[in-house]
């Protein structure tokens, strides 16, 4: 297996899907199918870089592959969930991880002895990833915002501002710079209409309120760097201003400022800046859209005055009602039955959803006093059949599940 520099692996569950290779081109080295939809890009991740230890090198690269899905996942996660969600993700079981993996490629390895190093590109499936973030219960973006324009200046040393010219600053946005961010932005063509409507020496809300509408966006950014070069022409450091307009997420405006690197070029201290503000604005959008994903709780219900017969239309009613994921019968007895169900939520929206049904969901218990009340049964009822006799009904709002 040394120096092989390709090979695909696929999931056996999902290895007929192809269509995440949409959106990265050759990234993945796989060909769309004609039917595919478009995937977002951030679900994807190249050039993981992993090395391993073990008894045999067959044994170091079973770690080592192990180990570049978790970083993927890792890095997939950071994307889309919000920044203070992240402390909530623990780390999934083996089977689990595997599951999620789309499809991988293996583009370098080197085994040597008992050692193994390797760089794989990734593709994680979409709904196993969002599943996965809902068990974890991390607040996260459910998909990437709307694509919004980018009107990049740029200004060198308090020189005249660039906006439509051939320059660094405007050619790293045309890029993205990387639509893997949950925001992404493209550029106006620079046409004689947009150079005749915006100067960037007096950037005016108007005008860049004509390019939005000209090139069909809601929103967008006028995005001005500003930089700062030494005796050599070498950078030194810039700011960047960002002022939305438009319709967006997030505040009006947002800032970056950063020293260069020793030896660092013109390119790289761009881009660091431009990858700077798509990641604010990623993470505002993450904030304002975030998914709050509710716990799953799963109880047993006796559900009495009904039989088998009656209870299969029954079932099929609330398997249809939103909060209810699963529904299983576990016995039958006389003039009752016992079914399990795992829903999300609290137990009033469950009480609501039986309610759908003309039946009350209601939770009692034998014991006298609250004190005493330390085992709880649920059961469900129609409507109009009278409570039963000697039993402490409880408010669904004072008890507390543990799932």
């Amino acid at each position: 297996m040394v120096g092989l520099k390709s090979l695909v692996l696929r999931n056996s569950v999902v290895g007929a899907m192809t269509c995440l290779a949409v959106g990265l081109g050759s990234g993945l080295g796989l060909a769309p199918e004609v039917a595919a939809q478009p995937v977002w890009p951030g679900y994807f991740v190249n050039s993981i870089q992993t090395k391993a230890v073990a008894g045999t090198g067959a044994d170091a690269q079973d770690i080592a592959f192990r180990n570049a899905r978790l970083a993927g996942l890792r890095e997939v996660a950071s994307r889309m969930v919000c920044s203070q969600s992240q402390e909530l993700l623990r780390i999934p079981s083996d089977a689990d991880l595997q599951a999620m993996v789309q499809s991988l490629e293996l583009t370098d390895q080197k085994i040597i002895g008992n050692s193994y190093s390797g760089l794989l590109n990734i593709a994680f499936d979409p709904g196993l990833v969002k599943s996965y973030l809902n068990n974890q219960r991390a607040a996260f973006a459910m998909d990437p915002a709307p694509t919004q324009l980018a009107i990049p200046i740029l200004r060198m040393d308090n020189g005249p501002a660039q906006a439509f010219d051939d320059n660094l600053w405007a050619e790293i946005w045309s890029q993205g710079p990387n639509r893997a961010f949950l925001q992404s932005y493209n550029t106006p063509d620079g046409d004689e209409e947009d150079a005749a409507t915006f100067d960037p020496e007096l950037p005016s809300s108007t005008a860049a309120q004509f390019l939005i509408e000209k090139y069909g966006f809601t929103g967008g950014l006028v995005v001005t760097a500003s930089v700062t070069t030494g005796p050599e022409g070498e950078p030194m450091d810039l700011f960047v201003d960002a002022v939305r307009v438009g319709v967006g997420f997030g505040s009006s405006r947002l800032e970056v400022a950063l020293v260069a690197d020793e030896g660092e070029s013109l390119d790289s201290l761009l881009r660091r800046a431009a990858e700077d503000v798509q990641i604010q604005a990623s993470a505002t959008y993450c904030d304002t859209t975030k998914a709050e994903v509710q716990p799953v709780f799963s109880i047993n219900v006796v559900v009495i005055g009904t039989d088998i017969s009656t209870w299969v239309q029954i079932e099929e009613l609330l398997r249809a009602q939103d909060g209810i994921q699963s529904i299983t019968l576990v016995g039958e007895r006389q003039g009752a039955i016992d079914i399990s169900v795992r829903f999300v939520g609290g137990l009033e929206s469950l009480q609501q959803i039986f309610g759908s049904v003309s039946y009350r969901l209601l939770a009692y218990t034998t014991q006298q006093t609250s004190s005493d009340a330390t085992q709880i049964f649920f059961f469900a009822q129609p409507d109009f059949q009278p409570l039963p006799n000697n039993v402490r009904i409880l408010q669904m709002g004072d008890i507390q599940l543990a799932n």
